[in-house]
């Protein structure tokens, strides 16, 4: 991805309220041939302002935007542990905590989604002032059809997180009111709440319009920054995939089917695949050019927040926090487990440092995610990059919606494609998984597979399993870990209910 200097779009005094986020619209829509050609580098700038957000994001103050939600989370579900809280970042998260409307995760959360909606429908806006004018010729128009579509997909994506922190499944219906919902045509109001079948309804909408607007936008190896079709694609197998298998389950089987021909689409394009075994223990998951990468943010000096990181909280070869006694561990009683999840033999299990939990660094990801000098504190410029969306979740989503829709024969094969790159020997095996064993199976790799990448939330809901905690948390060790907990649903943060008069609590 290009390098960021654009700060227009992170501009935004940090409100608690999204209300307050979304007041002010750009100016002007009828464009001379100059202002049109000027116009384009507004857009440039403000695109990238959108991706630079999830890197650097003012709201969350030391992991940035989207890691620090994908951390944050594995660690509510406590397939992740802190092992100790020397500075605190994840204490919410440790004592499970972070749903509550006073508390910080909460009020945080709610604004670092709705500044980006804000800014992806002012975005939206200008694009079509600038397509509806006269003076804009083709080529621009095409140039500003693939950042609008681009836009459209941002927008359904930070929709998509929205209802996954603020939806009850137990009380959602149809007319269920959940958040409020902005876009270019009623951003300058506050909003009153919306229903959720009204919100995916929009954002299944808006990613349809940004797969339309891109499938001829062709992104190189060092541009996965950018969202194509194929990252549209997959954030709406996920919005299919959670809405037919939590939100509303009358739909369980059109959007199942639905999900998976999103992902075998992105499959067969075969633009992607999955990690080989070979590079299992050798990859890192540090760099954009990887060939699972679907999606993921290229840190560079002026975009990377230094020790402020993830790389620097889950790395003890980068200098920071994980280094210096604060790092995140796989749970222990999964470890321990492992041969059960999986197999005694699957390469996997060396993604994290063995030994006893008193050990140093004992369950850390030293062989997943990593610098690749492998020196302890050795990296000291902090611009390994961030994965986001990778094909080994294509086929996961595959084999779960195959699943759930009775065919398992193709649940297997998706199964196997992901498994012959991690425990070949355990591949014709699979053969044998019927039922409930093959669900569990699914269910263990989504938790193995994809660690510390923030998918084991919604994984969680969409199939209730139940966990204990491991011995190397640092509190609440053995506490048994399922639905029932309150931590699986947020409620509206206290900035929002000040600020917007149709929010009210009881």
């Amino acid at each position: 991805m290009k390098k960021i200097f654009f700060v227009l779009i992170l501009t935004v005094v940090f409100f608690s309220s999204c209300a307050n986020l979304l007041v002010s619209e750009p100016k002007g829509s009828q464009l001379s041939e100059q202002q049109a050609q000027a116009s384009m580098r507004e857009l440039d700038a403000r695109i990238n302002g959108l991706y630079y957000a999830m890197i650097k994001s003012p709201y969350f103050t030391y992991l940035g935007g989207q890691k620090y939600i994908d951390v944050y989370t594995d660690i509510l579900v406590s397939d992740a542990a802190t092992p100790s809280l020397n500075w605190g970042f994840f204490e919410e998260a440790a004592f499970l905590l972070g749903n509550g409307q006073a508390e910080t995760f909460n009020n945080t959360l709610w604004a670092y989604e709705y500044a980006n909606i804000r800014n992806a429908n002012l975005l939206i806006k200008r694009c079509n002032e600038v397509l509806a004018s006269e003076a804009t010729t083709d080529e621009i128009k095409t140039k500003v059809n693939i950042i609008l579509g681009q836009a459209y997909a941002m927008r359904g994506y930070y929709y998509y997180q929205l209802t996954n922190f603020w939806t009850d499944p137990a009380t959602v219906s149809a007319n269920t009111e959940i958040i409020p919902y902005y876009d270019e045509t009623n951003m300058g109001q506050v909003q009153p709440l919306s229903s959720y079948n009204t919100i995916i309804a929009k954002a299944i909408a808006d990613l349809d319009k940004a797969i339309g607007l891109l499938a001829s936008f062709e992104r190189s190896a060092a541009q996965k920054g950018y969202v194509d079709a194929n990252v549209a694609k997959m954030i709406q197998a996920n919005i299919r995939l959670n809405k037919g298998r939590i939100f509303d389950l009358t739909t369980t089987a059109a959007e199942c089917t639905e999900a998976l021909k999103l992902v075998e689409e992105v499959i067969a394009t075969n633009k992607f695949e999955v990690l080989p075994y070979a590079q299992v223990l050798t990859d890192g998951f540090n760099s954009i050019k990887s060939k699972n990468w679907i999606w993921g943010m290229d840190v560079v000096p002026e975009n990377s927040r230094q020790i402020n990181s993830f790389w620097s909280m889950v790395d003890i070869y980068t200098y920071g926090y994980a280094s210096a006694g604060e790092y995140i561990a796989l749970d222990d009683s999964i470890y321990k487990h492992f041969n059960n999840l999986l197999s005694a033999n699957d390469i996997r299990k060396q993604w994290w440092r063995a030994g006893t939990t008193s050990s140093q660094f004992s369950r850390a990801p030293i062989n997943k995610f990593f610098d690749s000098n492998k020196v302890i504190q050795g990296d000291r410029v902090w611009t390994n990059d961030l994965v986001m969306m990778r094909i080994e979740e294509a086929h996961l989503i595959a084999a779960e919606a195959a699943f759930v829709l009775g065919d398992e024969a193709k649940a297997r094969e998706h199964l196997k494609v992901l498994v012959n790159q991690r425990d070949p020997d355990y591949v014709s095996s699979i053969d044998a998984l019927t039922g409930e064993d093959l669900k569990n199976y699914i269910i263990n790799n989504w938790r193995i597979e994809l660690w510390l990448e923030g998918k084991s939330f919604m994984a969680m809901k969409r199939f209730g399993w139940k966990h204990n905690r491991g011995s190397n948390h640092y509190v609440y060790e053995g506490s048994a870990i399922d639905l029932s907990l309150p931590i699986f649903v947020f409620e509206f943060p206290t900035g929002e209910q000040y600020y917007n008069p149709y929010i009210v609590v009881n």
